[in-house]
């Protein structure tokens, strides 16, 4: 199994079977061990896939509240504003996936005002 750098996705580097037009302009890991820990109410240019690897959270997508835990998938699609409220078991770990930017194509965490 091939290993694939984000940059190389969606170019000539990458196997045909795991090419993704455009490539992914973000994904990475990250853990939160306090309960107090969260992510402030942002969206993306684009479509979001947050894994949980493990313990729980108290998210906010769509306007709807969700205890997320291993082996939850929580999407996100474009300009759906979402959060993480709350760590309910930590450490609460996710792999996140962020697609291809479309719209405006600004990448990173954008907040309602800002231009949206």
């Amino acid at each position: 199994m091939p290993i694939i750098k984000r940059e190389d996705f969606g170019t000539s580097r990458a196997p045909d079977w795991v090419k993704v037009s455009e490539g992914i302009p973000a994904m990475g890991c990250s853990t939160r061990n306090n309960k107090s820990d969260f992510v402030e109410p942002h969206f993306h240019d684009s479509d979001e896939f947050r894994f949980a690897i493990s313990g729980k959270a108290k998210v906010r997508t769509e306007g709807k509240e969700y205890v997320v835990e291993k082996g939850d998938v929580v999407c996100t699609k474009m300009g759906d504003v979402h959060e993480i409220v709350e760590i309910v078991e930590p450490p609460y770990t996710q792999v996140w996936i962020n697609c291809n930017l479309r719209g405006k194509k600004r990448p990173g965490h954008l907040h309602q005002g800002e231009d949206d």
